[in-house]
């Protein structure tokens, strides 16, 4: 079969969220069971060719495409990806190519710009979607009708429109269109504002703009499956919530929609790469010290812990400003309890639930200790500061994104924190139990794949209270039932490593899935 992907990231080319993952393990795995796959990404200033081999010079083809009323030269230049060998298509234009970041602005164009603010989604989004989506249609155009593909599969909002271009194309008449939702949640829609935008930016008809109204606003996804892509999402639990009419908060408006609509979202939980991540290997997990939960062999796991103790929180990491520190006294070292929380400083990821959970831990528990990373709202990341100070030595939060720090905050936990309000489907928690972490979520979303009190914890109701009362009752259980932790700790490794795997959920759900839907 012939594929092409469509994503504004990918794994080691560019990354923001969690759809880089998906989308190079679907481009690598494909191509690795014998598949014609295509990336198509666009080139930002943040790309990296690391991975990439085979690179044209220069564009290979050029083609005028017609947007705001007028025609906008986009360009195409092939490579290969090394790992998985599939190709690699890099559009490119200037809307892209003066990015720092795939969707929101950086502190340094900040600096440049005062009105490009850190963290928050680019002033020109509805033209880079609309844009790459009429880049990727038109370049069907260009290519002999062997090499068309049997499927476009299309990574969230941002690349959504591509089925209402490609479908009125011709050449793609024996193509199915699949649009993959990651995240519906608020402002993860790349929705347009009005009827008026949206058809200024992609000049569809009114008629069709107007049936993927969500209130005033225009969505992408409503608009793909009104094209006829099949539409998906990233786990079984998180497309029954995208048809839940009363969970209206949470998909900003788009649920009650698709339940009314009787909209089929056909639910595939994520696989994992687990050779990315493997801690038996330092080369691949980044790790400092080797180490295999999956036997209960965690001396290195615990090097690791010493080693960001003694070395890493005092050290100058790429990307990250570090506030706090932790300090380990001799007498509470075999009582000391770890909590990590790696992830994206949002409101989506439950941050508020964690800043008020944390102090009453501190107070109550001599030996825990929290160490925090990652990036995001800007008043969540001042509030997490000034805990590092009230609680000096007992929280360190690294601000920013560094692989190797974000993979060594998550190892050297006994436990991380996931109090997401809603989670599509999580991918930390997988990252956390091949390192023999254990999660402890919020029993939403994808985060129900977690097994309560087998390979993790769960809770439920969203409130710092109920994050308090399960976390208490964790730490006890690590005090007093070591052995209980000990046994938990291998089982959640050997159970994601044996059913999660990317190979198997490829064989497994998406083969059967894209066979289905083909077009004869």
């Amino acid at each position: 079969m012939k594929f092409w992907i469509v994503s504004m990231e990918c794994a080691g080319i560019a990354e923001a969220g969690g759809v880089k993952n998906v989308s190079f393990s679907l481009c690598k795995e494909l191509s690795l069971l014998g598949h014609e796959v295509t990336l198509f990404i666009p080139y930002f200033k943040c790309t990296s060719l690391k991975l990439i081999k085979d690179i044209n010079k220069e564009p290979e083809v050029s083609l005028e495409v017609p947007i705001c009323a007028k025609n906008e030269t986009v360009s195409f230049q092939n490579a290969i990806c090394t790992q998985g060998n599939f190709n690699v298509i890099f559009v490119h234009h200037p809307c892209y190519e003066e990015k720092e970041g795939v969707y929101t602005y950086t502190a340094s164009e900040q600096e440049k710009n005062p009105t490009f603010v850190k963290g928050f989604g680019h002033n020109d989004t509805p033209f880079m979607d609309s844009l790459f989506a009429k880049a990727v249609s038109a370049y069907g155009n260009t290519v002999s009708k062997e090499k068309l593909p049997d499927i476009i599969h299309c990574q969230d909002a941002s690349c959504a429109l591509v089925p209402c271009f490609a479908q009125k194309n011709d050449v793609f008449n024996k193509t199915a269109f699949v649009v993959t939702i990651h995240n519906a949640g608020p402002a993860y829609h790349h929705n347009f504002s009005s009827i008026g935008e949206a058809a200024w930016y992609t000049a569809l008809p009114e008629a069709e703009l107007a049936g993927a109204l969500n209130d005033l606003k225009v969505e992408p996804f409503l608009l793909a499956a009104n094209a006829g892509a099949h539409i998906t999402t990233v786990s079984e639990h998180y497309a029954k919530e995208l048809i839940d009419p009363f969970n209206i908060d949470e998909t900003e408006g788009l649920s009650p929609i698709f339940f009314n609509r009787y909209t089929n979202i056909k639910g595939i939980t994520n696989g994992i790469d687990f050779e990315r991540y493997d801690p038996t290997d330092k080369n691949e997990s980044h790790l400092p010290f080797e180490f295999n939960p999956e036997k209960g062999e965690l001396e290195g796991k615990f090097k690791c812990r010493d080693y960001c103790v003694e070395h890493i929180q005092y050290s100058q990491i790429e990307g990250v400003k570090t506030y706090g520190n932790i300090n380990v006294r001799p007498q509470e070292k075999e009582n000391q309890i770890f909590i990590s929380y790696h992830g994206r400083i949002t409101n989506q990821k439950g941050i508020s639930v964690l800043i008020k959970a944390i102090p009453a831990i501190l107070n109550n528990y001599e030996g825990v200790k929290f160490i925090i990373a990652g990036q995001g709202e800007i008043a969540f990341e001042k509030e997490l500061a000034e805990l590092c100070n009230r609680f000096s030595g007992k929280v360190i939060f690294l601000n920013g994104y560094n692989r190797e720090a974000a993979r060594l905050v998550n190892a050297i936990g006994d436990f991380i924190v996931l109090p997401s309000f809603f989670e599509p489907c999580g991918l930390e928690d997988f990252i956390s139990q091949i390192y023999g972490t254990l999660p402890i979520a919020n029993a939403t979303g994808g985060l129900n794949k977690i097994i309560d009190y087998e390979t993790g914890f769960l809770y439920k109701n969203n409130s710092p209270e109920n994050l308090i009362a399960k976390l208490s009752e964790v730490i006890a259980l690590k005090l007093y039932k070591p052995e209980k932790i000990e046994e938990m700790i291998k089982k959640a490794a050997i159970h994601v490593h044996k059913n999660y795997l990317w190979r198997s959920v490829i064989n497994n759900e998406y083969m059967p899935f894209f066979e289905s839907i083909l077009k004869k």
